[in-house]
């Protein structure tokens, strides 16, 4: 099989990423109109300077989570989920993988559906025709592949920096920024919420970073780290900006109140692409995960196919919610895998977590308790945030701390203890 459609590692010297390839392939994935509409979410409950504050302290976390993660895959040479089994056993690893195919169709169907209603807010047409265009051309470039991602990638990430430095431009022409940053926030959302909310983003990511830094020839850590700070945070700044000004907190309405042409259309397409693609590859690369034997270029095609399919049909009116759910399932498996990797320090061989019958062969159920006590932890603590229900002490605590650094804590604890020593 082709390289980069198998889940075996490759030799560094035949890895084709350089620090640039990652930056850019980050840096394409957080120039997104999702960022955009997360950050939107911020204001007016919060004060710009609070939105960034919150902006800039939760992508550090986050991002700190995706370059250790990059760590261990440019290490190792192997994807996410094949990790996973490090710390869960090859066949505890099946459940967070298939979570992980799951969440990365949802995800395929929401880039689209926000980029087809941008699409459609901007030049009309028609929702549908924007979906399957944008589905098309999603698919067509997960297939083009890994090894031929290097040219296309560093292309799209330079024209997604003009467009950006542009729309950044454009943002601040319409609107007072000292008057903006003026204002007091209005209430609604807590600071710590607020920063769960900002986590939520780069760690719904943490299933997928591997994937790609098993690719590098070096420095994982900061191509990744780097990459997606910049153009995620950004972008949020720029969704909180642009509410705060107009008191609308959807992206698509703010883009076609500016008025504009070809550079919307690009900025559009190249960020849907640039940051879907991600996700429907890591889907067909987690299946393998699950069934070695699978074919990944059919699994690009058909993940391709459902989540332009869910698009048509899918409500995005709980994209808060949605977040913060992923959030509950992956802050936990990111304690746990980078616990176990950096603390615990099994120094992973690539081909014994190959080896359906080795040491890692079966479950580590002391591991998937922990895992499920943390989503279950981390949801108790936002249930109230989420559906206005109320927890004694966990509801307090949550809207104090938050979900993520809580959980993230807690996770690793209870892995040392009970699920990393002995194994």
């Amino acid at each position: 099989m082709e390289e980069g459609y198998d889940i075996k590692p490759l030799p560094k010297s035949k890895r084709p990423y350089t620090f640039l390839t990652l930056f850019a392939i980050w840096f394409g994935a957080g120039i997104s109109i999702a960022e955009f509409w997360a950050g939107a979410l911020l204001t007016p409950a919060l004060s710009l300077w609070a939105a960034l504050g919150v902006i800039l302290l939760g992508h550090l976390i986050g991002n700190a989570v995706m370059g250790l993660i990059a760590v261990e895959g440019e290490e190792t040479g192997l994807p996410t989920m094949v990790l996973s089994r490090g710390a869960l056993g090859i066949k505890g690893s099946i459940l967070p993988s298939a979570l992980n195919y799951l969440q990365l169709i949802g995800w395929t169907a929401i880039m689209l559906i926000v980029g087809a209603n941008a699409m459609d807010a901007v030049f009309g047409r028609g929702y549908t025709l924007w979906v399957l265009t944008l589905g098309i051309l999603v698919t067509a470039w997960t297939c083009i592949g890994p090894k031929n991602w290097e040219k296309i990638e560093k292309a799209a990430a330079a024209l997604l920096l003009i467009l950006a430095i542009w729309l950044t431009y454009t943002t601040l022409k319409h609107f007072s920024l000292t008057n903006l940053m003026s204002k007091q926030g209005a209430g609604g959302i807590s600071i710590m919420l607020a920063l769960d909310l900002v986590i939520a983003m780069p760690l719904s990511w943490a299933p997928l970073i591997a994937d790609y830094s098993r690719f590098a020839q070096g420095r994982a850590f900061w191509g990744t780290f780097l990459g997606y700070f910049v153009s995620s945070s950004l972008f949020y700044f720029v969704g909180a900006l642009t509410n705060m000004a107009i008191g609308e907190s959807d992206p698509i309405k703010i883009i076609a109140s500016y008025g504009l042409g070809i550079p919307a259309m690009l900025v559009i397409i190249f960020s849907t692409v640039t940051t879907t693609f991600l996700d429907v590859y890591s889907a067909a690369i987690t299946y393998k995960n699950i069934s070695p034997k699978a074919d990944a270029r059919k699994q690009v095609l058909l993940i391709g196919m459902l989540g332009t399919a869910l698009a048509l049909v899918f409500p995005v009116d709980r994209y808060e919610g949605f977040l913060l759910l992923i959030g509950g399932a992956f802050v936990s498996l990111a304690a746990i895998m980078l616990t176990d990797y950096f603390i615990v320090k099994k120094t992973y061989d690539p081909e014994e977590l190959l080896d359906e019958g080795g040491r890692f062969a079966g479950y580590n159920t002391k591991a998937l308790i922990v895992w499920f006590i943390g989503f279950l932890f981390y949801m108790l603590l936002a249930v109230e945030g989420l559906f206005g229900i109320h927890i004694p002490f966990l509801s307090a605590l949550g809207a104090k701390l938050g979900s993520s650094i809580p959980t993230f804590i807690l996770v690793s604890i209870l892995y040392y203890i009970l699920g990393g020593e002995g194994e």
